[in-house]
């Protein structure tokens, strides 16, 4: 007779608790889909159908860092930002990669911040690789196709990120790192003079291998062959310094150096992905005087 009682005692409460749902109100989850204005039409055919990538340029507080003050990307900023980046980024990999490759390898997350990202030292945070699944990428609101230096630093940066993505999946030779084993957290104290004597592309690439490797393919393939020589051998020696004999030798020990990287960074693209970087550096700097041409 228990059992029965027990039953029936735990029949009411469970015909109760349903009959209750209708006094919990409308969700607050808007389930609606959403209105895609021209902007997101164009994302959705050129962008997220044929490679899979989200791209959020509306601000989300979850996407960034909230101890940062940020503002969105301008929404008139946006399409002409990834019409470059397509251009100069999406399809010559997608041409001497092939199709494939860009679909396995490019990041499926997009973020697109409108200003710049200080950090507490002075620095600039120019974008940010998350996993190989996320890129983020600031200053868009400064983008200018006609502008070369904006152009080089914004997609220098999307190279850099991309770069470390590609490391991600297959890592380059661990001989890389011990050509120039003198890696630093205080980067931001030297020039680019001091980081060239010294066997680095940049001084960021002293922070550590993997931003080394990165910033090497980074550099390169925002230039022409031409251009990346020419900034290669660029460090300034003063011939009335008393150390400029000294000086000097340091400076040929150091463009030896960076050579080195090179030949390992070319043959790396060529042995794990089958990819001529030179082509490709030749193919993207094209690309992009056309269309800073337009």
């Amino acid at each position: 007779m228990k059992k029965y009682i027990c039953f029936l005692m735990l029949g009411v409460f469970l015909f109760g608790s349903c009959s209750n749902d209708e006094d919990l109100g409308e969700s607050l989850i808007d389930t609606s889909t959403p209105e895609l204005n021209e902007t997101d039409q164009w994302i959705r055919e050129n962008f997220t159908i044929p490679y899979n990538i989200e791209v959020k340029y509306r601000f989300d507080d979850a996407e960034v860092d909230n101890g940062k003050v940020l503002t969105p990307a301008k929404l008139e900023k946006v399409r002409p930002f990834l019409e470059a980046m397509k251009t100069v980024w999406i399809d010559p990999y997608a041409e001497y990669g092939g199709e494939d490759f860009v679909k396995m390898m490019v990041p499926k997350l997009l973020v697109l911040v409108g200003s710049h990202n200080y950090n507490k030292n002075g620095s600039i945070i120019l974008g940010q690789a998350e996993n190989g699944r996320k890129v983020t990428i600031f200053d868009i609101n400064y983008f200018d196709p006609a502008n070369k230096t904006i152009m080089d630093r914004i997609f220098s940066t999307m190279q850099h990120e991309f770069g470390h993505i590609l490391h991600q999946n297959v890592m380059y030779p661990l001989e890389y790192e011990k050509i120039t084993p003198g890696y630093t957290t205080a980067w931001m104290n030297y020039g680019k003079s001091d980081a060239l004597v010294m066997g680095f592309i940049t001084a960021y690439s002293m922070n550590n291998p993997n931003d080394d490797f990165v910033e090497m393919i980074a550099k390169m393939l925002t230039k022409s062959r031409e251009e990346w020589n020419k900034y290669v051998e660029s460090a300034y020696v003063s011939s009335w310094d008393p150390d400029y004999e000294l000086l000097l030798k340091q400076k040929e020990e150091g463009i030896a150096k960076i050579r080195q990287k090179e030949e390992m960074v070319v043959n790396y693209f060529l042995q794990v992905w089958n990819i001529d970087l030179y082509e490709l550096q030749a193919h993207i700097h094209e690309v992009t005087v056309n269309l800073a041409n337009k």
